[in-house]
This record gives structure tokens, sequence and C-alpha cells, in this order.
């Protein structure tokens, strides 16, 4: 990654701190945000917006580009949920009205714009759709997210920059002081809590029937590397 890249991973608590997440829709330097997978009423299809909704607000950057985030069911649930049963797309609108869209597996999250990158995570990801550029996690049987960058202007044809994380489900970045804080989880219908979508395919899943399931907190910097990871279950 051509930029420091710091992600932290934040507690799911960050989810309700509202004043940040009003910030990051201003575009520019984001100083917080709250979880993915608020619901914002969904249609039949899938939803746009945060993870779900089409009343979903994009994320606007200093340029004026719009950035939208859909999620739409493509396979019917399975247990342990894979990158197979969700698919994602990000969506950047121009003042101009210019369309460049990207699909990805898994669940996206709402992004956030810092600079000239668009900085994301996604749950239950296929590691294909991206340049993985570190593995910062060991893997467990859960399995792992990531945490991506995308350079700007996005085009159709833009591959995200990632790093792996441990926790097969990973909450949306937040910027600050040039860190980004995220939380992952095992635990995916506490991580996903409000997201429509996934509730109603895995609301009543036992994400912990091994009693081995676990949150973290991770901090990486713009280029990979990692600055701590702490357990917090």
């Amino acid at each position: 990654m051509k930029k420091t890249f710091v992600i932290s991973i934040l507690m799911v608590m960050l989810a309700y701190i509202g004043a940040a997440d009003a910030a990051m829709m201003g575009g520019g330097t984001v100083t917080g945000g709250a979880m993915m997978g608020g619901d914002m009423g969904m249609s039949n299809s899938g939803g746009l917006g945060m993870m779900n909704g089409m009343a979903g607000a994009p994320v606007v950057g200093n340029d004026g580009t719009a950035y939208i985030v859909g999620l739409t069911p493509t396979a019917t649930p399975g247990t342990p949920p894979s990158s197979n049963v969700f698919q994602s797309t990000i969506s950047a609108v121009t003042p101009a009205g210019s369309l460049q869209t990207i699909t990805l597996k898994g669940i996206v999250s709402r992004p956030v714009i810092y600079g000239d990158l668009l900085v994301a995570t996604a749950s239950l990801p296929d590691f294909a759709n991206y340049s993985v550029a570190g593995n910062l996690g060991s893997f467990s049987s859960f399995g792992q997210s990531v945490a991506y960058v995308i350079d700007l202007p996005m085009t159709s044809s833009s591959v995200p920059i990632a790093v792996m994380l441990d926790g097969a489900f990973a909450s949306m970045p937040v910027i600050l002081n040039n860190n980004v804080y995220i939380v992952t989880s095992d635990f995916g219908n506490g991580m996903m809590n409000g997201n429509t979508t996934f509730n109603m395919m895995y609301g009543n899943y036992n994400f912990n029937s091994t009693g081995t399931a676990h949150s973290y907190m991770y901090i990486v910097d713009f280029d990979g590397n990692l600055v701590t990871k702490t357990t917090l279950q």
C-alpha cells in the first residue's frame, strides 16, 4: 500500500457513535463511524446504503463523488455462512452522473473516503477478489475478514489491496489521526445485528458451537504492518 494504512479494530460499541458517523458522511478525513450492518429498510432483492436499505445515505468525497454499497443474497443459506452466500457492489457516482461499479463476494462495509483512498472492510470475503498484501491473523477455523483500500478515482476494473484479519466478520473502519479502528469477530449474529438480510438468513445460527469463537481489535498502518492485535473475548 502506498500510504500508511492504520486499521484498528474498535469494540462493537462504536456502532452507536452517531456524531462520528455524521462526520464520515461529509467526506475527507473521518474521525469516527459506526458498525456496518445498520438496517435502513430492505427491498426483497437486496439493499443499498449501509449494507441494507434503499434509503441508505451515500458516502461523499471532497470532489462530490458519492459511494454507495449494495448487498444481495446469492445462494441458499448454509452452515456456516460463506462468501458464496452474499454479493456486494460498490458504486461511485460523480456529480456529472458517471457511474463506476465493482462487485465483490461477501458483505462489504460502508466505506470511508480518506484523501485519494476508499477504505473499507469485507466480511466473509473471497480472497481472490483482492490483491492481498499480508496476513495479520492466524486463520482460525471460523475464517477471516479483510480490510482494504481502493485508489481513487475508482474504475470498474479496480482491484482492492487488502490485509487479512482474524474474525470472519468486520466492522466498518474508523479513521482518527491516521489510525483506522475496526472490530472483527467470529460472532456473526452479534456483529451483523441490525442487518436484515443477514439476520433473516443466519439470525438463529450458533456461531460458537465449539466454544472457541473470539472477537479482536487490530491496529494496522497504511503499509499493512500490524501495530497491535487485542483479543476482546
